[in-house]
């Protein structure tokens, strides 16, 4: 076998190739293949993935070397198996996974929920049965892909390990991006190339088939290998372009990139048919993300990224840029007003028509800075009103989630009258209830904020603490028993059902341990008026939503009844939901739920009991893998409190249907225009129960609405508006763990 300095020979002749792949066309009958960096395999693959990644790494510094498709793999597959380490990972996995809220309903689901039943601990359990008895898994590769599949087909974007073989050397890409349009916005979508599409929509050709495979087909079987939307449609959707997507910074839809599928392996190449009779090849590449300094071989790879060390790296804090004159998200047009990560954004419609429509983009919950989250969206929807806007748009499109107060907040600046409910609860491991009743314990009966340390306030503001939260009365649980007493579903124990105690200022206001802002309808802010009526709303979506987006939009659907528009979906004319991620209430990363163990154990009130329960949880899996997360908490929505469904597989239509056309594809735009025509211009739905208010069955928890419309109190340029950000203190990793964060992608 060549040595690395022969490997290195060997491709540096192809190393120019490794900075750009040659495009293809396909405008005649005829088969073409695009080239990238390939090599012998006859040379060790993961050298010669080292020799061509150190070489690209030279040429350009900056850019992530890519290698070819199928080079990757053959180094991925000459891994060995060290089952006795892959022993210790599957155990060390199943504590944490016994924090997931809702394994029994993923076990069997409603009826009516799209996926398979997946037994989540019985899967586990195979996986720890192959490895003991030996000669299933040829190697680490084929044990880590077993592993992976667990969490892959629970479609839960709040649960999943990416095991490190896969997830820490490369992720698979593809050359193409597919846009899923309708010719007019009737006819049922057809799949077409993105860059056919911008090149010239009137020629392009429709894709026919992928990989000898129906292209929908292909496309939906794809998606749904590893998607983190609950639902069929949404997973559908996220393998295609859309504007949303790249200003979120999402991907280009995860038919190319991203997204959970990014760890299953496409092949070599991907072959595309056209309606008109052409065909077009491209070779599918790796991107390596890992370092290969000093691989040589499997077992070097092994080394390399399979075998925790206790070196950490810590990015080094920058300071943002001051803000341009005038700060867009990428592919959207000039705002009104946004943040300076543009992940709000406010825009008025100028388009003769729809001059009474203001636009408020949502591409998160979670912002650079929490305060100017706020501040953008209350001047943009003041500004409005004292405009003469009279209809408004919340465009959700690409919303992964994000901050769970910053949803709250959001939803009570448009209906500051209706006190939201938000119930939630948790599944009772052992590890749990042990951490529940040590944090429970640790509180004195004296406590006192203004004097407690730091320590003992991170404790009692966590769920773990029975004084927290309020209960369903919006009255705080006055023992330990009220709160963590067993509440049976599905042969399951469960809390009682929780809210947030939004009055609370250590919450809400507190810089260090709360959100960091006054929370809209509480405390200073009590006194807001609504700025449009729920008629006058609409939300649109593209099955992305997940996470506090699905908060925010129970909100606004159920206890407002502001109605919603859903584009995409499957090519067929059936309604379909408008919020497609995940609906649980709160992620918990595995890291976090280790800290707490680790405080419990530390405290005096621990026994040798406690001590013996909690120490089952410990680093190796975290250590084992580049992302490990739960789904704390379940959302259970109004009508589910008895029957205990979580949100997650409550199917929730959204009332009117559209299809993506050619324009939208340039032109969000034009998404908008279409919304706006068929919730007030009486434009028609593919599907849904429709747009009209009179037939909502509005859940509220308020007396009334005040229909007034609020007085601008400051001025606002007509011009783009960058707000001044106010930055939050440094949080650490109890505020990110209470606060919450966007899915995991």
């Amino acid at each position: 076998m060549p040595s690395p300095s022969k490997a290195l020979t060997l491709v540096a002749s192809v190393a120019s190739s490794l900075s750009s792949l040659s495009s293809t066309t396909h405008g005649r009958r005829s088969t073409s293949t695009t080239s990238i960096a390939t090599a012998s395999h006859t040379v060790a693959a993961c050298a010669v993935v080292s020799s061509l990644s150190s070489v690209a790494q030279v040429a350009s510094p900056s850019a992530t070397p890519r290698v070819d498709a199928k080079l990757a793999h053959d180094c991925l597959n000459s891994v060995p198996l060290n089952a006795t380490a892959a022993l210790q990972y599957v155990n060390g996995l199943e504590p944490y996974i016994e924090w997931q809220s809702d394994l029994e309903y993923l076990k069997d689901p409603p009826a009516e929920y799209f996926y398979p039943a997946l037994d989540v601990m019985g899967k586990l359990a195979t996986v720890k049965s192959n490895l003991q008895k030996g000669g299933v898994y040829a190697n680490e590769y084929a044990f880590q892909q077993d592993l992976y599949q667990i969490f892959a087909l629970a479609h839960d974007g709040h649960f999943v390990v990416y095991p490190d073989l896969l997830s820490s050397a490369f992720d698979w890409r593809r050359q193409r991006s597919l846009v899923s349009i309708s010719s007019d916005g009737v006819e049922i979508p057809k799949i077409y190339i993105y860059e056919d599409i911008i090149a010239s929509p009137s020629t392009a050709s429709e894709v026919t088939e992928i990989n000898g495979v129906d292209a929908a087909t292909y496309v939906e079987d794809w998606i749904n290998q590893a998607s983190f939307n609950q639902d069929a449609d949404a997973a559908y959707n996220s393998m295609f372009f859309e504007k949303a997507y790249v200003a979120a910074g999402v991907s280009e839809g995860y038919f190319t990139s991203g997204g959970r599928i990014r760890y299953i392996y496409p092949g070599s190449n991907t072959t595309f048919a056209f309606e008109n009779g052409t065909t077009l090849v491209t070779e599918n590449y790796a991107n390596v993300k890992g370092d290969f300094t000093g691989v040589t071989d499997g077992k070097s790879f092994y080394q390399k990224f399979c075998v925790p060390t206790t070196t950490t790296e810590s990015a080094e804090a920058t300071e943002a840029d001051p803000a341009a004159a005038i700060v867009t998200a990428s592919g959207y047009p000039t705002p009104v007003v946004i943040t300076n990560d543009t992940i709000v954004g406010g825009y008025y419609l100028s388009e003769p028509g729809f001059e009474d429509v203001a636009v408020l983009t949502l591409l998160a919950f979670e912002s650079e800075s929490v305060a100017e989250f706020q501040a953008v969206s209350q001047t943009f929807l003041a500004g409005a009103v004292r405009d003469g806007k009279t209809k408004l748009i919340v465009d959700l499109q690409a919303n992964g989630g994000g901050y769970i107060l910053q949803g709250y907040d959001q939803f009570r600046q448009l209906f500051p009258d209706i006190v939201q409910d938000g119930n939630s609860r948790m599944r009772e491991s052992n590890t749990f209830l042990t951490v529940a009743k040590i944090f429970s314990e640790n509180i004195p009966a004296d406590y006192d904020p203004s004097t407690a340390s730091s320590k003992l306030i991170n404790e009692y503001q966590t769920w773990f603490n029975y004084r927290y939260d309020y209960n369903t009365s919006n009255q705080h649980f006055l023992t330990f028993e009220d709160k963590f007493a067993p509440h049976v579903y599905r042969d399951d124990n469960y809390t009682n059902l929780m809210r947030w105690d939004l009055n609370d200022p250590i919450t809400t206001i507190n810089s260090t341990f709360g959100l960091g802002i006054e929370v809209s309808g509480y405390g200073s802010l009590s006194n807001l008026t609504q700025p449009f009526a729920a008629e006058d709303i609409v939300m649109i979506y593209d099955g992305f939503c997940a996470s506090t987006c699905t908060i925010f939009s129970e909100f606004m659907r159920l206890q407002a009844g502001v109605k919603s528009i859903a584009f995409g979906g499957r090519p067929n004319s059936d309604p379909i939901q408008g919020v497609g991620g995940i609906k649980g209430a709160q992620v918990s990363e595995f890291s976090d739920i280790y800290s707490y163990a680790q405080r419990a154990i530390s405290s005096p009130n621990a026994t040798p009991e406690d001590i013996a329960i909690l120490n089952r949880l410990t680093t190796y899996p975290i250590d084992r893998s580049t992302d490990s997360v739960i789904n704390l908490r379940d959302a259970i929505l109004p009508g589910n409190e008895d029957d205990g469904v979580p949100a997650q597989y409550v199917y929730e239509e959204a009332d009117c249907r559209l299809y993506w056309t050619a324009p939208m594809i340039t032109d969000v735009e034009k998404v908008w225009e279409a919304a706006a025509t068929a919730a007030w211009g009486g434009g028609d739905c593919v599907a849904g129960s429709g747009l009209s208010y009179r037939k909502r069955n509005v859940q509220s928890l308020s007396s009334s609405i005040k229909d007034k419309r609020p007085v601008a109190n400051q001025k606002m340029e007509r011009n783009t508006l960058v707000m001044k950000r106010e930055e939050n203190v440094e949080k650490d990793a109890f505020w990110r763990a209470r606060h919450g964060q966007k899915v995991t992608f």
